[in-house]
């Protein structure tokens, strides 16, 4: 059964679960682990929406004196600035002690940078906290995606991977009630409140992930073989150590880490040594840096201004568009998540992308008409064009900016991988968070039209270089970039199908040479 065909490679492999994964107490286990790393990016959500809405808390513009242009760029930035580091650190950690031990590492940073947060007694002090935080998430940004796909049940792998980031805005939406909360309490509290209830996030992750397994392929690397076999019986299978699909996952497994093995020591210079592994790279940071610059970040981070930039200055106003944008991306990033597979991975890129650029026109219309005639009716008119831009936004660039790199990457460069992922999009993001109120203020509504510019050039880019991965197991997608976009999944499956039958056989010698049958040589 190859990648060629509409149906999973794995589908028609027994497997002794229920066809639901609510009424199987594995798999019922299995979700409720995969919510503990889904959790994990509640913390950038929270933030997103808590600069909005303490820009809109009199309390907190009093305390600080009303942050503008360099200044908020610059708290702004804070959150992600320890993030170009910090991701190596954690890609260390997950390789070597575990994938569950950098999450944990980089949880508590955040909680302890929550209440610091909260209790600031000075700028300084309060963009010291929202560094910690930004330790921490970053930390937590590379482990968590990698052990939820590495040790989801193959069917809730892609829905499960493709949510995971939609649940930053449950931390989104939580901030944004709690920010309303924050316009009813007086004095100070109005705004420390706020900030310090961002370690929810953080804890709720601690308690779910305390008990939760290892990632089988971390543990097949290790030669803990009884421990892996151990685990995907027990959560894919109901402790089945015979079962079917079980033994097709580990023989996957090892078949793929072998291959790794006739390699020499992985290393970051490997994303430049072949032609796969350049194309890895080349998407892998095209993503990264396009998270906030196909114009999120101007939205997320800066709603306050944009708003009153159109008319919206009331600060009940305010916070209740962000915490129904935050509802509104919540739900769609959900439901794009749950319907990868039906859609595809492109087609879902494409049609993001040229949503956000059909909703940015109208904005900058709208803004523009606004800002020359003073008319209320059109400021107005461009507030439902930003929910359209974020549901596109949601629909691919939410859902897959994390799961798409994660599954593209073979294991010896995974964790390597979302490190430079995450460096890569902190400077894009610090950059970015920095240079957005400066523009805003500089040239206002004209501000759009670069962002436009910017997801053309994206949608040039998907259209050429992003190949379809859906109804592949991890590691047939991680073989797909070896190949030419159109033959791409057929021929990583067949390859990888061929490999797993020889040793099966016992041939390894096969084996070994159908893995090494692959044109990503060395250019």
């Amino acid at each position: 059964m190859v990648g060629g065909s509409s149906h999973a490679t794995y589908a028609a492999i027994p497997n002794n679960t229920a066809a639901q994964w609510w009424k199987d107490p594995c798999l019922r286990m299995n979700v409720f682990y995969s919510l503990g790393c889904m959790i994990c990016p509640f913390y950038l959500g929270y933030d997103q929406s808590l600069l909005t809405g303490l820009q809109a808390i009199p309390q907190w513009n009093t305390y600080f004196h009303s942050p503008a242009g360099n200044w908020l760029g610059l708290i702004a930035a804070s959150l992600f600035l320890p993030g170009i580091v910090f991701g190596f650190p954690a890609d260390w950690i997950a390789a070597r002690w575990g994938r569950r031990w950098a999450i944990y590492v980089g949880s508590i940073l955040i909680i302890i940078g929550g209440i610091w947060n909260g209790l600031a007694q000075n700028a300084g002090q309060f963009m010291g906290a929202r560094v910690l935080v930004g330790a921490g998430g970053s930390m937590t940004k590379v482990a968590a995606p990698i052990l939820l796909q590495e040790s989801a049940h193959p069917r809730l792998r892609s829905p499960m991977g493709t949510m995971y980031y939609g649940f930053y805005y449950t931390g989104s939406l939580t901030s944004a009630i709690m920010c309303i909360i924050g316009l009813y309490i007086n004095g100070e509290w109005g705004w420390r409140l706020p900030c310090i209830f961002q370690i929810v996030g953080p804890i709720i992750v601690l308690s779910l992930l305390s008990t939760a397994p290892e990632s089988p392929r971390f543990l097949v690397k290790r030669g803990r073989h009884e421990e892996a076999l151990a685990m995907l019986a027990k959560y894919h299978a109901n402790g089945d150590t015979d079962d079917q699909l079980v033994a097709w996952e580990l023989k996957e497994i090892t078949v793929a880490l072998e291959q790794e093995e006739l390699e020499k020591k992985s290393s970051y210079l490997d994303f430049f040594r072949t032609r796969g592994n350049r194309k890895r790279f080349i998407v892998a940071m095209a993503i990264t840096v396009g998270v906030n610059w196909v114009g999120s970040g101007i939205v997320s981070y800066y709603l306050s201004p944009v708003l009153k930039s159109v008319g919206v200055t009331k600060a009940v106003e305010i916070t209740g568009i962000n915490a129904g944008l935050a509802f509104w991306n919540l739900i769609i990033a959900l439901v794009s998540g749950a319907n990868v597979e039906r859609f595809g991975r492109r087609p879902l890129f494409l049609v993001s992308t040229i949503g956000m650029i059909i909703s940015y026109a109208f904005v900058m219309g709208f803004s523009a008409g606004f800002a020359t005639t003073g008319k209320s009716s059109l400021g107005v008119a461009a507030i439902p064009f930003l929910f359209f831009f974020y549901g596109s936004y949601d629909i691919a660039w939410t859902t897959m900016n994390y799961s798409y790199v994660t599954e593209i990457l073979p294991y010896n460069l995974r964790t390597k991988g979302l490190a430079l992922y995450v460096s890569v999009q902190n400077v894009a993001n610090a950059f970015n968070q920095f240079v957005n109120p400066i523009a805003l203020a500089a040239i206002t509504w004209k501000y759009y039209a670069v962002y436009i510019v910017i997801d053309i050039g994206y949608v040039l880019l998907i259209y050429f270089y992003f190949p379809e991965t859906s109804k592949l197991s991890m590691e047939e997608v991680s073989l797909v970039f070896d190949y030419g976009t159109k033959e791409g999944r057929k021929m990583a499956a067949e390859r990888l199908e061929r490999a797993t039958q020889a040793v099966e056989s016992g041939t390894e010698k096969a084996a070994e040479e159908q893995l090494e049958t692959t044109p990503s040589v060395k250019h």
